[in-house]
Formats: C-alpha cells, structure tokens, sequence
C-alpha cells in the first residue's frame, strides 16, 4: 500500500512540475518568484518519494526537510508583504489576522522541525 501512495507522489510531482516550469518561464520577474517555490517543493517531493522507493530514508528525509524550508519561506514572505501592505493601505485591523496566521504557522514551524521526543 505504501508504495502505491509513494509511486503516486512521484507521478503527481511530475505532473505539478511540469505545468509550474512552464508557467516559470511564461511570467516575468516577479510572477518567477513567487513559482520558485512550488517548484523547489515538487522537486523535493518527487526525490523525496523517490528515494523512499529504492528505501534510502536518510536522503529522503533530507529532501522532507528541504521542502518544509521552502513551504515556510513562502508562507513567512507572503505573510510579510501582507504585513507590509496592511502598513502601506494603513488597515491596520488586517494585521490582528495576520498576527492570528502568525502565531499558527509559527506553531506549525515548531512542530515541523522542533518535535519533542
């Protein structure tokens, strides 16, 4: 079962691969930076799953944390332009949602590379 589900990663990040490098190259500056890190994180997904197939762990767990890096500077980066823009517009009632997003994706972070054992 497990490595249906494994076989199944790869082939869906081929397939999100493809479709983002082809809209990499049909944006300009700023539309390429924010595919870079869907495409960083597909990349990491199907060496992840990859490795996991031919049971090398120790490098598939690298390319695990290779992902969680580049989804947390996304999300990190999006939530510092919505700062920023919420300054810029003076709303400053969007950033108690913002701070709320804060706290839980710091949450989330902790969890994702600080688990207690």
């Amino acid at each position: 079962m497990k490595l249906i589900y494994v076989i199944r990663q790869i082939i869906v990040s081929i397939i999100a691969f493809s479709i983002l490098i082809w809209a990499f190259f049909q944006n300009q500056w700023i539309g390429k930076l924010i595919i870079s890190p869907f495409l960083i994180c597909s990349i990491a997904i199907f060496f992840e799953n990859l490795f996991l197939l031919f049971h090398k762990e120790k490098i598939s767990n690298v390319f695990k944390y290779i992902f969680r890096i580049s989804f947390f500077v996304y999300v990190f980066g999006l939530l510092l332009y919505a700062i920023y823009y919420a300054i810029v517009k003076k709303s400053y009632s969007f950033l108690i949602i913002i701070g709320i997003f804060m706290i839980g994706v710091i949450r989330f972070f902790k969890m994702a590379f600080f688990k207690n054992k």
